[in-house]
């Protein structure tokens, strides 16, 4: 149905440009793009025949489209900037720093500007430079600036008139500590005119804009003259500001361009659900800057690098949006889809002609590799800073269990994600922090078991997964008893084996059973007969089939486990109940105990107890989050429950880290910077990466096992061979037979033929 109402919409999509709106089946919008032709931009995601695990998913949920049409590409920009930042959709790559950078900025409108570091551009007239996005670092080069060019940095109101400086607006005492330890030509007294000042600022300006060629060039003019009229300690300081000004650039030239060129290179990596990127600025050849970035990824995983055509074009427009300067090339490592409509835009922007480069040899190929092997360091450093956010001393855990009320610090913290490729192979991971560090030895996968291949249903796969590992720590559902069967049970049994087969009373001993009630009433039950050092035969088991829904057959077999203490479980059973058997843990042997030999049927089961004690699953967390918002949750919620469980849970959003708790419809307010929301989403990451990591690892499992099936009369060593060799079923038919016997003889490249 809402893939009939996708294909009616498309048809419908006019040749204009225009803003898009993807949706899912309850109205939300999961990504918001802009095109030139809205028909041809929307209709090639559905176009494609190879996809990013990313687009799978995000077409997957769509249901619905929506669009406007506007007059020109610009407004079609304008709009959908605007409508990313109203509605931050799930599949839009959105910048998480943009409210940290911060912008020098030089006064124009004074007899002597002042620099300033600033968080926004107005339009003052003043000259900006930026964005920048560590205020510390930009507090250090202008440190530096200082001391070469010393430049004020009060802000004293100074005017010059006469020949005299009058400050007009005293908001300090001066001259200033500044003055006396030579970081400041003391405008405010008159010891440098105007003039002499704005030379200062020009050169300034050169070094911000990289233009340090200039620089060097003017300061041996200038220590020439001093020399040659005999000024020679002014020549000494000129001297030294040129030695120091080599020294700075010289420790940042790594990058170097031998053309001269202006340019900006872009590199980035993913890594948990995160893009790191870093843009080298080089001007007139030389490295004068490099900048670090973090965005949402868009829902790209690690290793989805080339694939990222959505990360590499919003971040151009977001940073450029906000950048004082467009250098006249840029180079991307990848294109884009209406990568004109960037250029066109940018151009615009610069006032002047701007290129995007993806260079595949060379210099600028070497750079482009250069930038992403420093957005990858960026990843690695921005890791390290989170696990030092001391998450074992205890810290992270005391601000967590007190935002959450917690009655002591959760110790032990689990977290649940779901994976899946377009519903097929799903998966489920769980992974375990202790005192805030990954316990890697508790982590634990799923395969799910009531989710078919091809279904989409996220909730119901967090449910059951909830229900698995948390029936480890209550074998018996909420509202439920599992006991000895006692005489005024009879009734209620001999009703069960009545509607089961047929018995009109019990067979054996009335000590050989287990019941299961629920408020007093026979829900179902188990026959055990005993055998030798601590083994046991199930005789009989049933539960009616409306409470097997409660997996009570599973409370009856594990609750006689424990309270019998049983070294090993047997049963033989018909073949078509071989599959209840398989799923509780029981697995097939061979050789039966003599003593049960009379109670032989098709299929002979054991269960192991200690094949099946995981140390893991037995320990109780005390805090467990959902990878998910309200809805995950409230599923992982029942699961808890249906065990009368009281294990704290909490769900995790990922676009915004909202923290929701049950019973509450809005998140908690945690702040983002905080040592609980690190945690939090480093285990959150984790879990996220072990599941998309497990996914993959299953799905190609898969396509192998698809790929071997198709390969006929070959031993299965023999198809891995080939396999690992030619990559895939179709090069391995196109191959020739010079080719085939390079890996495999005459026998088997008969056998290939078939393939053709």
């Amino acid at each position: 149905m809402a893939q009939k109402r996708i294909e009616a919409l498309i048809k419908k999509l006019p040749h204009l440009p225009g803003v898009y709106k993807m949706k899912d089946e309850e109205g939300r919008i999961l990504y918001i793009g802009k095109a030139k032709d809205l028909s041809h931009r929307v209709r090639s995601y559905f176009r494609k025949s190879t996809k990013a695990t990313r687009t799978e998913k995000l077409l997957e949920r769509v249901v619905d489209l929506e669009w406007t049409e506007v007059g020109s590409d610009l407004e079609a920009l304008l709009l959908e900037t605007n409508l990313i930042k109203e509605f931050r959709p799930k599949y839009n790559v959105l910048m998480k720093d943009d409210k940290n950078f911060v912008y020098i900025k030089i006064t124009k409108n004074e007899d002597f500007p002042r620099i300033e570091i600033v968080r926004r551009v107005e339009k003052d007239g003043a000259r900006y430079f930026g964005p920048k996005t560590s205020a510390h670092s930009v507090k250090k080069t202008l440190g530096l600036l200082q001391k070469l060019f010393m430049y004020r940095s009060c802000d004293l109101s100074i005017e010059w008139a006469e020949g005299k400086a009058a400050v007009t607006k005293k908001t300090m005492a001066y001259p200033c500590l500044d003055y006396h330890i030579k970081r400041c030509a003391a405008p405010c007294i008159g010891k440098i005119s105007p003039e002499d000042y704005a030379k200062s600022i020009e050169q300034i300006e050169r070094f911000l804009e990289g233009k340090t060629g200039d620089i060097e060039q003017s300061l041996q003019e200038q220590m020439g003259a001093a020399v040659q009229q005999k000024e020679f300690e002014r020549a000494a300081l000129l001297r030294d500001k040129l030695l120091s000004l080599r020294r700075m650039f010289e420790s940042k030239q790594i990058v170097t361009s031998p053309t001269h060129e202006d340019m900006d290179i872009l590199g980035f990596v993913i890594e948990g659900g995160k893009a790191f990127l870093t843009l080298f600025m080089l001007r007139d050849g030389k490295l004068i800057d490099q900048e670090n970035f973090i965005t949402d990824s868009g829902e790209y995983e690690a290793g989805e690098e080339a694939e990222a055509e959505e990360v590499v074009e919003s971040f151009l427009y977001q940073y450029y949006e906000k950048s004082t300067t467009i250098p006249p090339q840029i180079l991307i490592p990848l294109s884009f889809e209406e990568s004109d409509f960037f250029t066109d835009w940018a151009s615009n922007q610069a006032g002047r002609s701007v290129k995007l480069l993806i260079p595949e040899r060379g210099k600028k190929h070497q750079l482009l590799e250069l930038a992403e092997k420093n957005a990858r360091s960026f990843q690695k450093q921005n890791k390290a800073r989170w696990e030092s956010m001391a998450p074992s001393d205890a810290e992270a855990l005391e601000e967590l269990s007190a935002v959450l009320g917690l009655p002591k610090p959760a110790k032990r913290m689990e977290c649940y994600d779901i994976s899946h490729l377009g519903g097929s192979d799903t998966v489920a991971s769980m992974v375990v922090f202790e005192n805030g560090t990954a316990k890697k030895s508790d982590y634990r996968k799923f395969h799910l078991q009531s989710i078919a291949d091809g279904e989409i249903d996220d909730f119901k796969s967090m449910k059951e997964i909830l229900y698995r590992r948390l029936s480890h720590l209550s074998l018996v559902p909420a509202g439920f008893q599992v006991r000895k069967a006692a005489k005024t049970h009879i009734p209620g049994m001999v009703a069960l084996l009545k509607e089961w087969r047929g018995l009109e009373e019990v067979e054996g001993d009335l000590e050989e059973y287990q019941v299961v009630l629920k408020d007093k009433k026979v829900l179902g039950l188990l026959r055990l007969l005993p055998g030798k050092e601590g083994t046991a035969l199930i005789k009989a088991l049933y539960v009616t089939p409306k409470a097997r829904e409660q997996k009570l057959g599973r409370s009856l077999v594990f609750t006689a486990i424990e309270k019998l203490k049983l070294k090993r479980l047997y049963v033989s059973c018909v073949h078509e109940m071989g599959p209840l058997y398989d799923r509780l843990g029981f697995e097939e042997i061979k050789n039966f105990p003599t003593e049960f030999s009379e109670h032989q049927l098709d299929l002979i089961l054991a269960y192991d107890p200690t094949k099946h004690m995981d140390a893991s699953f037995e320990t109780k967390p005390d805090l467990i989050v959902i990878d998910g918002g309200k809805g995950q949750l409230g599923m992982a919620v029942k699961s808890r429950d249906a065990l009368g469980l009281k294990i704290p849970m909490i769900g995790l959003a990922k676009r915004e880290e909202d923290v929701f708790v049950p019973g509450k419809s809005f998140p908690l307010l945690i702040p983002k910077d905080s040592k609980a929301s690190y945690l939090l989403q480093r285990i959150r990451d984790e879990a996220h990466r072990f599941a998309i990591t497990f996914q993959k690892s299953t799905r190609k499992k898969h396509l192998t096992a698809s790929a071997l099936d198709a390969i006929p009369g070959i031993g299965k060593a023999t198809k891995m061979k080939l396999l690992k060799h030619f990559g895939s079923v179709e090069v391995l038919k196109a191959a020739s037979e010079a080719d085939l016997a390079a890996v495999v003889g005459d026998a088997v490249i008969k056998s290939l033929q078939k393939l053709k």
